[in-house]
């Protein structure tokens, strides 16, 4: 969108995680949590520009992510969502139009949610909006609370609210759309008046209202969309997510999946039509598998090209190999990288098969 400039927020370390990787670096799918939101907007909603506001690790998140167009914004201490915006704002102060702010740590949100959400913004003619959701635990998120005609009067975070506030159950999810002129002047106002002593992007809410201006709040169909990872056991339920999600993509297009609930599929994994999947497969990294193959239980095939019509055999290791159309895999193969398998071979003047067979010719550029 020409008119739209995405920030994404991944500053943060992730302390919960226990981990010496930044958290937005873990893997959900193959691919580093923050994959996801960069996807989105390149890919989903095109921002004309698409900035992600970095801090710890941000050398190993530049290096990651440097093949890709997008800006880097440093927010060298974290004084909370509020200031780390305000590291981006060189990127658009000259724009006129809508700014969307992501979370790095919010993977798994639907295109479509922010193509509605983005849509609601404008016919609204709000100078904010905030995505927000409905949950049965609002333990630790910011509560939303509404005017008697529904428009978004303000943003309260857990630790400012009072108890009757923290009975609230529609929730501040961290996704945001601002009309930028009024997101560069409410970043000047924002004040750390607040239990955590941080700048609170939220607060542009009540720097809106009392200049009479109108913010509004969109409930996501789908609490699941807006889930945070905050810990390991977070990462797993949104990988899980996703696994279903890629799981039922493939049987849509044709791929045969006997056990959809234990097996695995990255998510840059293709297959063709008519190929069977067996139970306890792991297909991983950027493998791409023809059509019509059969794939036998318990194999593991990494970053690998595996032809129309191949058999792999039960048992199977294939990593950074390539195997051509018609060959078969014997179970309990093992092909390390840089191995090429041939298909079958036409038959040859005077050969029969009532006198024997042409094995298989393995060509490996490195020991097998």
């Amino acid at each position: 969108m020409e008119d739209l400039v995405t920030v994404i927020l991944a500053a943060g370390k992730g302390t919960r995680m226990n981990s010496d990787l930044v958290k937005v670096l873990h893997p959900l799918l193959g691919l580093p949590m923050l994959s996801y939101p960069i996807e989105l907007s390149l890919d989903g909603i095109r921002a004309e520009k698409t900035v992600v506001v970095v801090g710890y690790q941000a050398d190993r998140i530049q290096e990651r992510f440097k093949d890709l167009k997008i800006e880097f914004a440093l927010q060298e201490e974290q004084l909370g969502t509020g200031h780390a915006v305000l590291q981006a704002a060189p990127f658009f102060h000259s724009f006129s139009g809508t700014v969307l702010i992501l979370c790095g740590d919010v993977p798994l949100v639907k295109l479509e949610t922010l193509h509605s959400f983005i849509g609601m913004h404008k016919e609204n003619e709000s100078v904010l909006s905030v995505l927000t959701a409905i949950v049965e635990e609002p333990l630790g998120y910011g509560r939303i609370l509404r005017s008697l005609q529904g428009w978004l009067e303000r943003i309260v975070e857990e630790k400012d609210a009072s108890e009757e506030e923290k009975t609230i159950r529609e929730i501040n999810t961290g996704i945001y759309c601002v009309k930028a002129p009024f997101l560069m002047e409410g970043l000047r106002k924002i004040g750390r008046e607040n239990a955590q002593g941080e700048y609170y992007l939220t607060d542009l809410v009540e720097i809106a209202k009392k200049n009479g201006l109108r913010c509004a709040a969109h409930i996501v169909a789908n609490p699941i969309e807006v889930m945070g990872i905050n810990t390991r056991i977070d990462l797993a339920m949104a990988n899980e997510v996703l696994r279903q999600e890629k799981m039922g993509a493939l049987m849509l297009s044709g791929v045969t999946v006997v056990d959809p609930k234990n097996t695995y599929a990255e998510k840059m994994v293709e297959v063709g039509k008519d190929t069977v999947i067996y139970p306890c497969c792991i297909l991983q990294g950027k493998t791409k598998i023809g059509e019509h193959c059969v794939i036998e239980h318990n194999s593991r095939i990494l970053d690998s090209m595996v032809g129309d019509g191949v058999t792999i055999g039960s048992n199977s290791v294939i990593i950074e190999s390539q195997v051509e159309d018609q060959a078969s895999i014997e179970p309990f193969s093992l092909l390390r990288s840089l191995s090429e398998v041939r298909g079958k071979q036409k038959p040859i003047k005077g050969w029969s098969p009532k006198v024997g067979h042409r094995r298989q010719k393995i060509r490996n550029k490195k020991e097998l």
